[in-house]
């Protein structure tokens, strides 16, 4: 009975050797393993570590930055308000919807000879070059305008005009922004 036991391990034993013995003749006979063992960082090194990895982020932010800056710089208002062609309208102010600008706008023979549009709805303000904002401080009867350019941010023109309500302000705020426009692209004007 020990005899039929005895097969079968041998057997197991007999195959692992060789299985392991085909292992070993497969590798190479000379390995080298390198270890380098170093100290562990101390507490001075590591926040040195650290303060630098900051003031290397913070001189490649800075470039950035100046990069871009230099890069607005570099656009003047006057070109950037000349090649405008799209016109989004925003109103701040209860006193004024944007309709009513909008409408003074179309009604001007410069805005058609020019061939701006108005884009309309706030979903639509990504497509438009310029964003004209209109607001009228509380307990006055002063409408402000401010013309900046949607990419960059960059304000292009403002200005302010006194009127009893929306209505009124509505086209003396187109005329000022078609004078805008118009000295921007060097034209002169029709009306002096």
């Amino acid at each position: 009975m020990k005899l039929r036991h005895i097969i079968p391990a041998t057997i197991i034993l007999t195959v692992s050797t060789i299985i392991t013995g085909s292992a070993v003749r497969a590798q190479s006979g000379q390995q080298t393993i390198n270890v380098t063992v170093r100290p562990a960082q101390t507490a001075e090194e590591r926040v040195a570590d650290e303060i630098k990895a900051k003031e290397l982020r913070k001189a490649a932010e800075e470039k950035l930055a100046a990069e871009e800056s230099a890069r607005i710089a570099a656009l003047s208002p006057k070109a950037l308000l000349s090649s405008a062609r799209t016109i989004y309208i925003e109103s701040n102010t209860s006193f004024f919807e944007p309709v009513q600008m909008q409408n003074a706008l179309r009604k001007r023979e410069e805005f058609k000879r020019w061939q701006m549009a108005i884009v309309d709805g706030w979903d639509k303000r990504n497509i438009a070059d310029t964003i004209v904002e209109i607001d009228r401080p509380l307990f006055t009867y002063t409408f402000t305008y401010k013309i900046a350019d949607r990419r960059t941010g960059v304000i292009l023109a403002t200005g302010k005009i006194t009127a009893f309500d929306g209505n009124a302000a509505a086209p003396k705020l187109a005329e000022r922004i078609i004078d805008e426009i118009r000295n921007s692209r060097a034209e002169k004007s029709e009306n002096r």
